[in-house]
């Protein structure tokens, strides 16, 4: 027995492992994409799938010699990323099936076949493997939470690489030592097979219907809670977790012993629903991070109701693998609802509420006599708590689009690989000014109507502190070269004059589309704009590698205003490569404007490594018109430079007072140790 734990638990804890371990090799290809996630997991969900259908047609017939297909995986370790052509949601995709496919694939056997072997034995416990279900969730936890608070916070991802090579061997050993233990003289592996007692159970096309909506609306709910975080809190791998843990944890409890979910849970989890559906109503649920929590809550509760009812609904475990099959086409389908369908369908993540009502619906079709039931045991109140919430619902949907300012008219939204976004209107006493937002976080704003439209707002104001380097660099008295990874509206195209030059690199074509469809900056601009669609980080290894690289006098980092971390444009080696882009006296920029995350620490680690003198501006209360507040980081050409920043207030990196964290490389980025949060 303790052979067949130890097979199931180390191989979920490899499974869960290799999960954030790929995405983490994958993530700073795409920008920090709010999808990658959710479509990774998309992906693992399908491979998942493949996994249980060999378990189910395949390893029964082959019986033992499924310990060598345990050694197959040992051709593609340890995993890597290999990124090419465009970087959308087919290429990853195609990265994911190329890193992880094959010892994905097999790990994810290992709990299905374990039960089949426990149930062919005459060991205890085979009457209802299902227990080993838990077991392999338990060691899915593990994983997830050693890897958000230990793993990538300690240990470099090349070392993750190796030792992930390491522990499969193990457990390539452990898997025989299994076999073994259920399939041994002393497991009754002479004996015949076990017979269940009664007439055979048939499986019907209802139950199998029941199974895939309890399996996928959970699955669904699960990324659009994910989503939504990440598209604000941070697309890293501590985001990625909470809500994976959580669904993970609901499968303990569900199938090690449901006596363990309380009883109010089965009875109220619709009421749970409600408060979702209401919570989500306004168009996003991060308003704050309570809400995050609030809605974490609600999830765990739905996903434990719904999971208590999957296993109040298992067939017997002859049918164990069908059932097992099944689960797992119900996860992809809700899997790649969210990230395939949804994005095509909705500009928001209608999906989640979506799943919600769903599985409302399926539960109450499923168990309608039990329902009926319930409500006249229960009386009217319930009725009356539904209505009043459903009518909260309603109050909160026609609220949404007010302000103190005024009216808000929303006049464009989109939605993309890389995020989702509104473009509003509200009225001032200058004019109408254009805002564009994603989440609760401000990209950028404009006023429409000349010559006011002409000034640059939000972060970019003038008596902000991407003002004052601009106005360094115009006192030099020569046209300045600028380069900004990240467009937002194009605000700090306002800043160039006839004769200087302006290059913007942009991920999201989509963002592209609205700063030039909705805005004015870059058409107004007095002087040469271009932008750049595609990777930043990808795009100015090429520049700097080309037979006459650009250099420019400015290079400003913009990429981190929206909250999550593209973590790869603001290590040692990608500082390293705008450095090498910028003339001798050129100024290199960071906008570290961010809710969740302190960037200084990092950057003063770095200007410490590469012995660069660097400050850093913090302007919490702006005074000027359309001003939003801003944090900026600077690494000057000397230190002599650093005079005119002690002038307009800056505080240098050599003053202290700055939290010291370990450099962040390519290989390792420790997001944990920068994390501000105020609850």
């Amino acid at each position: 027995m303790i052979a067949i734990r130890l097979f199931v638990f180390l191989g979920a804890f490899l499974l869960f492992t290799m999960e954030p371990m790929v995405g983490r090799l994958l993530l700073p290809h795409f920008g920090g994409a709010f999808h990658v996630w959710t479509t990774s997991l998309m992906f693992f969900q399908g491979v998942l799938f493949l996994a249980y259908a060999y378990a189910h047609l395949v390893a029964p017939r082959i019986k033992g010699a499924h310990l060598v297909v345990l050694f197959l995986p040992l051709i593609a370790l340890p995993p890597t990323a290999v990124v090419e052509g465009q970087h959308d949601v087919w290429a990853l995709l195609f990265a994911l099936a190329r890193a992880s496919a094959l010892p994905f694939a097999v790990l994810a056997t290992t709990s299905v076949v374990a039960q089949r072997w426990l149930n062919e034995s005459n060991l205890p416990g085979r009457e209802n493997p299902y227990w080993l279900y838990a077991t392999s969730n338990v060691g899915s936890l593990v994983a997830l939470l050693a890897y958000a608070l230990l793993v990538e916070p300690l240990v470099g991802v090349s070392t993750q690489r190796t030792v992930f090579s390491i522990g499969f061997a193990l457990w390539i050993f452990t898997g025989i030592a299994a076999y073994r233990a259920t399939h041994g003289k002393a497991a009754g592996h002479e004996a015949v097979a076990v017979v269940e007692p009664g007439p055979p159970e048939v499986i019907t096309p209802g139950q199998i219907v029941y199974w895939l909506l309890l399996s996928a609306c959970p699955s669904a709910m699960l990324m659009g809670v994910t989503n939504l975080i990440a598209l604000d809190a941070g697309n890293v791998p501590l985001v990625w977790v909470i809500p994976l843990a959580l669904y993970l944890l609901t499968f303990v409890f569900a199938f090690a012993d449901p006596q363990r979910v309380p009883s109010w849970v089965r009875r109220l989890w619709p009421h749970f629903g409600a408060v979702a559906l209401f919570i989500s109503a306004g168009g996003s649920l991060a308003q704050e991070l309570r809400q995050v929590a609030l809605n974490l809550v609600v999830f765990f509760v739905i996903a434990l109701a719904v999971h208590a009812e999957l296993y109040a609904s298992r067939p017997k475990p002859q049918h164990l693998t069908l059932f097992y099959l099944m689960l797992a086409l119900g996860g992809w389908i809700g899997g790649a609802f969210v990230s395939l369908v949804a994005p095509q369908l909705f500009y928001g993540l209608a999906e989640y509420p979506i799943a919600i009502v769903t599985v409302m619906v399926t539960i109450l079709v499923g168990r309608r006599k039990e329902v009926r039931q319930w409500l006249r045991d229960s009386g009217r109140a319930p009725v009356l708590v539904s209505i009043a919430l459903i009518v909260a619902i309603v109050v909160q949907l026609v609220r949404g689009q007010v302000n103190d300012t005024g009216e808000v008219r929303e006049i464009a939204r989109g939605r993309s690989f890389y995020g989702i976004y509104h473009v509003f209107e509200r009225p001032t006493p200058l004019g109408p000014i254009d805002d564009l937002v994603s989440g609760i976080t401000r990209h950028g704003r404009q006023f429409m109507d000349a010559p006011q439209r002409a000034e640059p707002l939000s972060y970019y104001h003038r008596e902000g502190s991407l003002g004052q380097v601009m106005e360094i660099l115009h006192r030099r008295g020569r046209p300045r070269r600028v380069a900004a990874i990240g467009l937002g509206v194009g605000a700090a195209a306002a800043y160039m004059e006839p004769g200087e030059s302006m290059t913007f690199f942009e991920i999201d074509p989509l963002d592209v589309q609205l700063a030039r469809d909705h805005f004015h900056y870059l058409e107004d601009c007095q002087g040469d704009v271009d932008t750049i669609v595609g990777d930043a980080r990808v795009t100015l290894e090429d520049m700097a590698s080309s037979a006459s690289p650009p250099e420019y006098d400015l290079i400003l980092v913009d990429a981190f205003a929206g909250d999550a971390i593209p973590t790869h444009l603001v290590t040692r080696e990608a500082t390293e490569l705008y450095f090498s882009l910028l003339a001798d006296d050129g100024y290199l920029l960071f906008h570290i404007s961010n809710r969740y995350y302190d960037l200084r620490p990092v950057l003063a680690a770095i200007a410490r490594a590469l012995h660069r003198p660097a400050a850093w501006r913090r302007r919490m209360n702006p005074t000027g018109l359309g001003e939003d507040p801003s944090e900026y980081f600077v690494f000057p050409p000397t230190e002599a430079d650093l005079t005119a920043f002690d002038e307009a207030g800056w505080t240098r990196v050599s003053a202290g007072g700055i939290e010291e964290v370990d450099v962040w490389t390519d290989d390792r980025t420790n997001t944990l140790a920068i994390l501000n949060v105020d609850w």
